[in-house]
């Protein structure tokens, strides 16, 4: 069997999310977590602020693990409790993992402010986006130091780089501790932010399709270097744009620079080892985390100064002074992004390459990102042609539902596609009393302050 199939099918992998259901089932059955699900713009992270501050008032803290160091820093800033990556609050811990995926455990002193005691609450949020290895590690971790646990994200929105389904097997398997959040804030247009909720669901997707293209809020272009140029143009005035592959965004940004070049807004003072050529007064991205430097990955920068390879920049975190081997190594152009750089940003105005490469929660993500507006970008001979792209756009597969949910789909394939083969009797549904997965409740669940 390939390695890149054996990954997501052997019994091992099958192993990791059976014992992430023993861990929710479990924590349900205690009351010991809670489940936070709502759309873009629903005020998740609000709601984090003031859970912070109930636990403050109960005498306990909360600590907040995000999949990326970047937007650990942002949830830091928004909400005010200790936050960290996934995979840095890990390592404080012990635990360790190489390139093969293989995860140990070593002695450790985390920090004071990474610490978890009896009571305290862990808050994974965006969980949606973490790896099935990830989850088991930090469930683990929370057994161990007796911590209530929190998860939070939403799964019409990015899946996991790997491995996911973590927040559909809680909800799944720990549904009367569930709180669904609804009443989107976010979007200054009432109209708009119904729309978004249809695009979440994919449902009505040509209606949308039409609102949209009547608002002005698609835009149909001839030809891709036609849509190119004109997301550069909006790049290179600081609106956010987001494209499908990171071909796309290097376009992209290479247009973008010429342009703010010939308004003599930039200089060419380095060329980076991936052929990009930057320099003061362009916007930047760190793309490795670098504690010497004090930078994370897709942390964003604008060029101050350079001084023989050296680039000062100022960002929301501060000024930095970046040493020439690693700009030559791990900066790049940032005028654009990718969906995954993009989720969890909220902008005035968001402008999103829609096309063959688009999935349903890229699109989403993308389209709800701007306060004011948010517009489509497609390439396409007719509306009909844009509408019927944007249609398939948001048919696509639509949440990242873990292995389990893939077998059931790959049986369906197999059942409609495969070769005719006579049909097996469905086994005999055991009774309720066997069911393993907990009632739904009505009411709200409390995580325990």
């Amino acid at each position: 069997m390939p390695k890149h199939v054996r990954s997501f099918t052997s019994i091992d992998v099958l192993a990791v999310e059976h014992e992430i259901v023993d861990h929710l089932a479990t924590r349900a059955e205690a009351k010991t977590i809670t489940v936070i699900e709502g759309a873009a713009g629903v005020g998740k992270t609000a709601r984090l602020a003031a859970t912070r501050e109930r636990a403050i008032a109960a005498g306990r803290r909360m600590v907040v693990v995000t999949p990326t160091l970047k937007a650990a820093q942002v949830a830091e800033g928004a909400i005010g409790a200790a936050s960290y990556s996934a995979a840095s609050l890990l390592h404080q811990h012990g635990f360790r993992w190489d390139e093969d995926g293989r995860w140990s455990r070593v002695d450790s002193a985390p920090d004071v402010s990474a610490r978890l005691l009896r009571g305290d609450l862990l808050v994974v949020d965006e969980a949606g986006m973490v790896d099935q290895d990830t989850a088991r590690a930090l469930l683990r971790l929370a057994d161990e130091t007796q911590a209530l646990v929190m998860l939070v994200g939403d799964r019409h929105q990015l899946p996991a780089v790997g491995r996911g389904g973590v927040l559909d097997l809680a909800i799944r398997y720990a549904p009367d501790r569930v709180q669904q959040l609804d009443g989107v804030r976010r979007f200054k247009d009432p109209r708009y932010a119904e729309l978004s909720l249809q695009m979440r669901s994919g449902a009505q997707a040509g209606e949308v399709f039409d609102d949209l293209l009547a608002r002005g809020e698609i835009v149909i272009h001839a030809s891709d270097v036609e849509r190119t140029r004109r997301l550069a143009a909006e790049a290179s005035v600081g609106k956010l744009v987001v494209a499908d592959t990171r071909e796309q965004v290097g376009r992209i940004n290479a247009f973008a620079h010429r342009i703010r070049k010939a308004t003599g807004e930039v200089d060419e003072q380095v060329l980076t080892a991936a052929g990009e050529r930057l320099g003061v007064g362009d916007t930047i991205a760190t793309r490795r985390n670098d504690r010497d430097a004090n930078v994370a990955n897709r942390e964003l920068w604008f060029v101050v100064s350079c001084d023989r390879g050296a680039l000062t920049v100022r960002g929301e975190a501060g000024t930095r002074v970046l040493p020439p081997d690693y700009v030559r190594r791990d900066v790049e152009l940032a005028y654009a992004t990718t969906a995954y750089g993009a989720q969890g940003a909220t902008v005035t105005e968001s402008h999103v390459l829609v096309g063959e490469h688009s999935g349903a929660a890229s699109a989403y993500v993308g389209m709800t990102r701007g306060r004011e507006r948010n517009v489509a970008h497609i390439v396409a001979e007719s509306i009909d042609d844009a509408r019927k792209q944007w249609c398939d756009v948001f048919a696509r597969d639509r949440a990242d539902l873990g292995p389990a949910h893939a077998r059931v789909t790959a049986t369906e394939a197999i059942e409609r596609y495969g070769p005719k083969t006579p049909r097996r009797r469905p086994a005999p549904r055991p009774p309720a009393e066997f069911d393993s997965r907990p009632a739904a409740s009505p009411s709200a669940p409390s995580i325990g302050f």
